[in-house]
């Protein structure tokens, strides 16, 4: 049974007893905090509740006269037009959950939406049993191009690096600015060993381009983790894990991958 086949049957329940014992208040307190629970992000729309909501409300009522599938016919148009109001609404809150969560200058998810993201992807992991990396990777001196070049032409390589990592990325992988000139790229179902592949990418196509007008030179450092193979408790976990693995790299003297791993095998 899916979780919207048994939101179904639990919201039926719970409408039922809401009717019939009069809009108790704490009905609809147990109903929102177990069905919210019920939900993903797939299903979750107003739309997707609406329609379930007109499906069982007939049963609940009983109707089953003419009489009452004339009663039944301006409940339905009354519902209609109240789902048409919840999706209108339910598209200017995507939208404006859209533009909170992506970073202005790179067009990225930033770090609003990392808890939903990592989480799901942490979900997915843990209950299919598949690997899961994460990668902190940080442009090398960056103040030292912000001093030089200035904030204007930083932002611009910025953005050109943004680009030229999604490039090397899958289509399921995502990438969301941590902050500043350090970026987190999550590479779902991908080991340590296939990891590396696309990372090593990076880092040599930073290493070999030139970027703005200015034609400046970087490198970037990336300290990587993995999930389960680092036993991570949580995606917190994971993340502080790689965040070791880029200090490692950077300590190393930058421009290089260190895995968590290496860094535990040493212990």
């Amino acid at each position: 049974m899916t979780n919207l086949e048994l939101f179904q049957i639990k919201y039926k329940e719970y409408l039922s007893n809401y009717v019939l014992k009069g809009g108790d208040d704490e009905i609809l307190f147990e109903a929102y905090q177990a069905l919210i629970n019920l939900l993903d992000d797939s299903s979750a729309q107003a739309a997707n509740i609406l329609d379930i909501h007109n499906r069982v409300l007939k049963d609940v009522l009983n109707i089953r006269s003419d009489i009452d599938m004339v009663q039944w016919i301006y409940i339905e148009r009354a519902t209609e037009f109240l789902t048409q109001i919840l999706i209108a609404t339910d598209a200017l809150l995507l939208s404006l959950k859209e533009n909170i969560e992506k970073d202005p200058l790179t067009g990225l998810y930033n770090r609003l939406a990392l808890d939903r993201i990592l989480s799901k992807a942490w979900s997915y992991a843990a209950s299919h049993n598949t690997p899961l990396t994460v990668a902190m990777l940080d442009l090398d001196n960056f103040k030292h191009i912000n001093d030089n070049y200035g904030h204007l032409v930083g932002d611009e390589l910025l953005a050109e690096v943004c680009l030229k990592i999604k490039r090397s990325l899958r289509d399921g992988d995502e990438i969301i600015r941590y902050g500043g000139e350090e970026f987190l790229v999550l590479l779902p179902e991908t080991s340590v060993e296939k990891a590396l592949i696309p990372l090593e990418r990076i880092r040599n196509q930073i290493e070999s381009d030139t970027f703005t007008a200015e034609q400046i030179k970087t490198t970037i450092s990336i300290g990587l983790a993995t999930f389960p193979g680092d036993r991570p408790l949580n995606y917190e976990e994971l993340i502080k894990f790689a965040d070791t693995a880029l200090y490692e790299a950077k300590s190393r003297g930058k421009n290089q991958i260190v895995s968590y791993r290496e860094l535990t095998r040493k212990q």
